[in-house]
């Protein structure tokens, strides 16, 4: 094999013009497993006569299964940048099969490496975009590729907005709104898109849409509301995190948010009640006592303004940056306690009911150390659940 590739790339040399020397050099480097060297002359010869594509194509096919097999067996023995090489290898060989682009996304976005994720599900989706000269597919296969173009074109969609790619992401949504005009989802991902690419008015519209919408997620309802809110529009978000707290009554994040809402809005008077409620779920949190107490200093009730800043100075430690996350098959939820009436060293007790779906999934309890005042230290806790809400209570000690 080596004295045909020795002969084809002298035919090559003397007689630059014709495809036949490239496509004989293409099989000889593809029999000695020389699969980017095969690539170049596949490609020459095709430029020069486009008709051998029907020729090369089961070389090229042939040489996918090959790298493709190559990258399974490197990455069962632990070997990523061999496992990388192979599937990128097979993805230059042969573009009508994506599964190798597929692999690689997955293995890229469990790297964190997220621009080569994105170039890999491109190449997915452009792969199912082609269509064989050398068959005829199926209806069953077209449908099967039509499937797998949507799910992974889905999936690209997901990425470019976690990287905040809003730009990119725009024209996918669109499309994906004509085929499903109704998706909640998508409408949200849209204006979610537009917001980050600053038309902000464009997304307020679809936004304050969706709100008319009678069967929203909670998680829907909770976008919704930090969009307006980023949008400006304090009003239409103090009404979506209202429909929030209808729907997570006990959640201190929807209490939260609908409080700094009307108090953005400036509407003093919902606000004394709303205040109040969430200093229950929010018993520590400094900004949750000055703004309830401000509301009623707002509306000439002076005496329940001084008692919630009586509460407020008089806590034995203050707790903020509360952020529930998924993590795992739980929860994770972490915060900052900050120093404030308590002697430092005085140990603080605190319970955190977590609730889901259908109510409380259950309690978990954490003891910190009152740092000095004004000093910030962070906590973390895990619960086993996923929780989707929570609110906390103080156990000990007592606030006088």
């Amino acid at each position: 094999m080596a004295r045909g590739l020795e002969r084809a790339l002298l035919g090559v040399d003397s007689d630059p013009e014709n495809p036949i020397h490239y496509m004989l050099a293409g099989f000889a480097h593809v029999r000695l497993a020389q699969y980017d060297e095969a690539d170049v002359m596949f490609t020459a010869a095709e430029r020069i006569y486009p008709a051998y594509e029907l020729d090369i194509a089961p070389e090229r096919e042939a040489a996918w299964i090959e790298l493709f097999n190559a990258g399974i067996e490197a990455h069962a023995g632990g070997d990523l940048e061999g496992t990388i090489e192979a599937w990128e290898g097979a993805e230059r060989m042969w573009d009508l099969r994506p599964d190798a682009s597929l692999n690689l996304a997955g293995l890229f976005e469990g790297e964190g490496r997220w621009d080569d994720a994105i170039e890999a599900y491109r190449g997915a989706i452009a792969s199912l975009e082609r269509r064989p000269v050398t068959r005829v597919l199926a209806q069953e296969e077209l449908q099967a590729r039509e499937d797998l173009r949507i799910r992974s074109e889905k999936s690209l969609t997901k990425l470019l907005l976690f990287t905040e790619r809003f730009a990119e992401a725009e024209p996918l949504l669109r499309r994906h709104l004509e085929a499903d005009p109704t998706s909640v989802q998508i409408r949200g991902d849209l204006a979610a898109a537009l917001q980050g690419s600053g038309k902000d008015a464009e997304a307020v519209a679809i936004y304050t849409g969706l709100l008319s919408e009678t069967d929203l997620e909670a998680r829907d309802v909770f976008n919704i509301g930090i969009a307006l809110y980023r949008g400006g529009d304090f009003v239409a978000a103090a009404e979506a995190f209202e429909r929030l707290t209808r729907l997570q009554p006990n959640s201190r994040d929807a209490w939260f948010n609908y409080t700094n809402s009307l108090f953005a809005a400036e509407s003093w008077e919902s606000l004394a009640r709303v205040g109040d409620r969430l200093t229950e779920v929010d018993p520590l949190g400094e900004n949750a006592g000055l703004i309830a107490a401000r509301a009623h200093l707002e509306l000439g009730d002076e005496q329940s303004a001084a008692e919630g800043l009586d509460r407020t100075e008089s806590a034995p430690i203050h707790v903020e940056g509360l952020q529930l996350r998924a993590s795992g098959p739980g929860t994770s939820l972490r915060g900052r306690v900050v120093g404030n009436a308590a002697e430092p060293g005085t140990s603080v007790r605190l319970r955190f009911t977590f609730y889901g779906a259908d109510g409380a999934l259950g309690t978990e309890q954490l003891t910190v150390s009152a740092p000095s005042r004004g000093v910030r230290t962070g906590f973390e806790i895990s619960f086993a659940g996923q929780a989707t809400a929570y609110r906390y209570e103080l156990v000990s000690p007592p606030i006088p």
